[in-house]
């Protein structure tokens, strides 16, 4: 790309040459430098794309206004975003392989979607870190979504570790969802979505995210009636995200051997609850997992009404110094196990009924303190 045209100075915007360099069938290569973009490159229809670079800064032009997904302002103009490969509707075909990149989001006005990605093929997102926090209050950096049954992504080695603001505390002008939850553009700041209408395969593993303020890793199969993907969150750490720090659903989807842990509060002006682990729907799994609450402000671990069925297996809870309830499982849950539980409550004395809700999950060898309690 630096022989192509693109400044690898970072001071020119090299949108217009990436514009004219990507196509089907081609892999833009970014030596080592320092790479701004001052607009979106949008592509749709196309077959077998990499973007990939070497010790690789991306950052962006300045933002003087936003008002929900779209700069109005600065040197950046158009949606919020760098890379939009794909849409729903007409998903990339064939294989696409994308990272290597340091996101230099330092300084005031920071941070933007880096990857809205729908696939019909198989996809490769890797080795992307985040200096600086996104204080933008738009679309967190990465979408990535399987967009059929065939279709297959993995993200790896991902690094978001520092989070973002919440919309209130940046100069973002919006103020509300365009029509809620399900209508429009999601307006979460997560650090990794998916799609209400996913079919296929998202693995997501050995990576941080963490500070997200509407959740870090949000990665559901698709909503019920309208995707049925399978989600894998493996390897992982999330820590202090809002409203919860890892959040799947979908149908055999699962969490293992990962780590999440809350520390430390966004406070109670907007947001307060930070939920560590939630259950959404379809058919869990989660496995092998640590949860470690120093600043306990939510749920450890919830299993949702519209859960089928859910399996919690090798699972250890620390709440420190505040009353806070480990496991709550919703009435409506058609089935659920729980096995080999561990909680531990240091600096207060819990009671089984504080820490446990259960609306009909089958107990065994859970843990209280050290003494089993079921």
């Amino acid at each position: 790309m630096a022989k192509a045209g693109a400044d690898p100075t970072g001071e020119q915007d090299v949108s217009p040459v990436i514009q004219r360099e990507i196509g089907s069938d081609t892999l833009l290569y970014f030596p080592p430098g320092r790479y701004k973009m001052n607009s979106q490159v949008r592509r749709v229809g196309l077959r077998n794309i990499g973007i990939i670079g070497q010790n690789a800064t991306l950052a962006h032009g300045r933002v003087d206004a936003i008002h929900g997904f779209d700069v109005t302002a600065g040197e950046f103009h158009g949606p919020a975003q760098h890379f939009k490969i794909g849409i729903p509707d007409d998903p990339h075909r064939g294989k696409f392989v994308f990272g290597g990149f340091t996101l230099d989001w330092r300084g005031k006005n920071q941070g933007m979607q880096v990857l809205n990605h729908h696939t019909a093929g198989t996809s490769e997102i890797r080795s992307l870190r985040q200096v600086g926090m996104h204080s933008l209050g738009c679309q967190g950096p990465l979408r990535v979504n399987p967009a059929t049954e065939a279709a297959r992504a993995r993200v790896h080695n991902v690094d978001f570790r520092f989070g973002g603001l919440t919309y209130q505390k940046t100069i973002n002008t919006r103020n509300t969802y365009d029509g809620g939850p399900y209508a429009g553009r999601s307006w979460a700041t997560s650090g990794i979505t998916m799609h209400p209408t996913t079919q296929g395969y998202l693995r997501v593993e050995n990576s941080l995210f963490g500070g997200w303020p509407d959740n870090g890793i949000y990665v559901k199969g698709g909503h019920p009636g309208e995707g049925d993907g399978t989600v894998d969150v493996v390897n992982c750490v999330a820590a202090n995200s809002q409203a919860s720090n890892i959040r799947i659903g979908g149908d055999g989807s699962r969490i293992h051997n990962c780590v999440v842990v809350t520390d430390r509060s966004f406070g109670d002006e907007f947001y307060s609850e930070q939920r560590p682990i939630r259950l959404d729907d379809g058919t869990c799994k989660v496995s092998n997992t640590k949860i470690v609450q120093t600043k306990p402000t939510g749920w450890s671990l919830t299993i949702q009404h519209a859960v089928e069925k859910a399996v919690v297996k090798n699972v250890e809870v620390t709440i420190k110094e505040t009353p806070m309830t480990a496991l709550v499982v919703d009435d409506g849950v058609g089935q659920a196990t729980v096995q080999d539980f561990v909680i531990n409550t240091p600096g207060w004395k819990a009671t089984k009924a504080q820490v446990i809700r259960n609306g009909g999950a089958t107990l065994t060898n859970v843990f209280l303190d050290g003494e089993q309690v079921v």
